[in-house]
């Protein structure tokens, strides 16, 4: 599957308003979130009522609630994510509780208050990760990733807006192996246009929990390897 050299970053509207006349949403007409510089002080003032009870004030992530580390991320991904949420092409399956109570969350979200808080995450220092989970080997992890993951996801965990890949290094290894297996599942990923998730679908639909644990053992060696470099900004 090729993938396209246009990058979708998704604007926070009702499925409602992107349907065409028969019903399937094309992504690559959708503008972004709202236009302009984000204002970072407006963002963190968001981050702080919206995010940080869950996800924590530096964006490190809350295993206890089963959150993922955020800091760092692209501001491109997080407005396509949450995009994604208003959409109702994550957070939908019963199964995926996390996700539902982000897809509530995300409704709350305005176009402007989008970029601000994708600015404002952006702009976070990555907070280190700790290995919590047991099996997993880095070698047999690093083959995977050449052969399954580097392509889009790039040599060094970071992701590519060009194929609109998320970033990875900075992630803790129980939710990579979490959000790996909802994709294989079939509760992320599932939807018809979302095109990134059915994709990830289709890559790990015959892997197992082990393979995953290789990825993730992996994924934070890449991530100690790469701490130092900083990705270019892309909007």
């Amino acid at each position: 599957m090729a993938a396209s050299s246009a990058v979708a970053v998704f604007s926070p509207i009702s499925a409602e308003e992107t349907s065409t006349e028969n019903g399937v949403v094309d992504v690559e007409v959708i503008s972004a979130a709202a236009e302009g510089e984000p204002d970072l002080a407006a963002g963190a003032e968001h981050f702080a009522k919206v995010c940080a009870q869950c996800h924590g004030a530096r964006g490190e992530g809350n295993v206890e609630l089963k959150t993922p580390s955020i800091a760092n991320l692209p501001d491109w991904y997080v407005s396509a994510q949450i995009g994604k949420f208003q959409r109702h092409w994550r957070g939908t399956k019963p199964e995926d509780v996390q996700g539902i109570q982000m897809h509530a969350i995300a409704q709350s979200l305005d176009p402007v208050a989008v970029r601000d808080l994708a600015g404002y995450i952006r702009s976070l220092e990555i907070v280190p990760t700790q290995v919590t989970l047991d099996g997993g080997n880095a070698e047999r992890g690093a083959e995977l990733f050449r052969e399954r993951c580097m392509e889009c996801h790039r040599y060094n965990g970071r992701g590519e807006s060009a194929f609109r890949s998320g970033q990875l290094i900075g992630l803790q290894d129980w939710y990579i192996v979490a959000q790996l297996t909802k994709f294989r599942d079939g509760i992320r990923g599932h939807k018809e246009d979302d095109l990134e998730g059915g994709k990830m679908h289709r890559v790990t639909e015959k892997m197992t929990e082990e393979s995953f644990l290789d990825l993730a053992a992996h994924i934070a060696d890449l991530a100690e390897r790469y701490k130092d470099e900083r990705p270019r900004r892309r909007r």
